[in-house]
């Protein structure tokens, strides 16, 4: 029988729990593992990158010829390498491509193209094409893993609106949710409210229920003071004034600030463009280089790019060709990135090739499950969720 659920919002905390794991949750939120491990962090791209507008291929013929109105020239890119270049918008991610500290990973993806949003992003979540649907997901089996070697620690944090992510789902841990960074601010923090509140805390009933949620509910409170403290912090590092920017930032003072968690996922929705792309493929792609940028260059000014490495991909890139519409249509393989000081710098795998298309797509020449055990396996030293093997990525 599945287990039952609650879900509750304290200022801007959201913790979805189930009562099998009810005697975990609260000491999961109030204390801290050791110092210094890996963390990683995953950035999903929602809607469908237009990986070809992303990483651009300069010198190929059929590129220009497949997209009249959408195609970026050759001189405006960033260069990546003699064949490859990143979006005009991306120069602060084209600088940290020239500090090494970010791969490029050609045509990542799977081979079940239903071109359906929900189905492809299930299959990413839950690192399985299999049916019916595997009720976890590979970030949340990673967590259950951490937890296992870190009893009482917070392994995950989802940062974001919407509710929890399948990713994120394990059998014996679901995380919190923080949808908003000023929820971790304990307001109105009076004492007639402080007095309240310690009163609703410490009251005890015959509903186990509600003891269970009051007892997260007072481990939460112990968190997100935790948090106020860290988010506090200063850094001489610029954030770009955009959600992602806050979100991320939020995520590099909990590392620096050792508050513990060692896999945080956030997301930057929007990338569906069937009509109209260039403005808006645009605009986002400078937020996501902005704000990928100032991340890891906040890493590295608290010392602690040594030991992050963030993973960035949508659910399938667009068709090769543009639409009537000045947009694209739902594709297959796309480009991922890896960014971190200890990152094998670079491109890696099998370049698209426009005059050898998959019913239209680019192909996918990379197992996007052979990035999961790279990051599963050698980097974070878990077990891998899949039989996939691991790539040489890291340095």
């Amino acid at each position: 029988m599945p287990s039952t659920r609650r879900q509750f919002l304290i200022n801007g905390i959201g913790v979805t729990a189930s009562l099998a794991a009810m005697p975990l949750l609260p000491n999961a939120l109030a204390r801290t593992p050791r110092k210094r491990e890996r963390v990683l962090v995953v950035l999903q791209l929602s809607g469908g990158n237009d990986g070809l507008n992303t990483v651009i291929p300069r010198t190929q013929d059929a590129y220009y010829r497949l997209r009249p109105t959408l195609a970026i020239g050759s001189n405006a890119v960033h260069a990546l390498d003699k064949n490859y270049g990143l979006h005009p918008s991306m120069g602060a991610l084209a600088k940290v491509f020239e500090e090494q500290k970010l791969a490029v990973l050609h045509g990542v993806g799977h081979t079940v193209q239903e071109r359906s949003h929900f189905r492809s992003m299930e299959i990413w979540h839950t690192a399985s094409t299999a049916l019916p649907l595997a009720d976890t997901g590979w970030l949340g089996r990673l967590s259950d893993q951490i937890s296992a070697r870190s009893p009482g620690s917070m392994p995950a944090l989802h940062i974001g609106a919407g509710t929890l992510p399948l990713a994120l789902r394990g059998h014996g841990h679901l995380p919190p949710t923080v949808r908003d960074p000023k929820g971790f601010l304990l307001e109105p923090n009076t004492p007639a409210f402080a007095s309240s509140r310690e009163q609703l805390l410490s009251a005890s009933s015959a509903d186990g229920d509600l003891d269970f949620l009051r007892n997260s509910a007072k481990s939460t409170y112990t968190a997100a003071k935790r948090m106020t403290e860290l988010t506090s912090a200063k850094s001489s590092v610029s954030y770009p004034n955009t959600e992602l920017g806050r979100q991320l930032k939020l995520v590099a003072r909990l590392i620096s600030g050792e508050f513990g968690t060692r896999v945080f996922q956030v997301e930057l929705g929007g990338f569906d463009h069937h009509s109209r792309q260039a403005p808006a493929h645009q605009a986002l792609l400078g937020q996501l280089s902005n704000a990928l940028a100032a991340f890891q260059g906040d890493l590295d000014e608290s010392g602690h790019d040594d030991r992050v490495m963030t993973l960035v991909f949508s659910e399938f890139g667009r068709r090769a060709a543009e639409n009537g519409s000045r947009g694209t249509d739902h594709g297959a393989g796309a480009p991922a990135f890896l960014m971190g000081s200890k990152v094998r710098a670079g491109l890696h795998g099998t370049g698209p090739d426009l005059t050898q298309l998959v019913d239209g797509d680019v192909a996918v020449t990379t197992d996007f499950r052979s990035v999961y055990t790279t990051l599963e396996q050698s980097w974070m030293g878990m077990k891998p969720s899949t039989r996939a093997k691991a790539l040489p990525l890291l340095g």
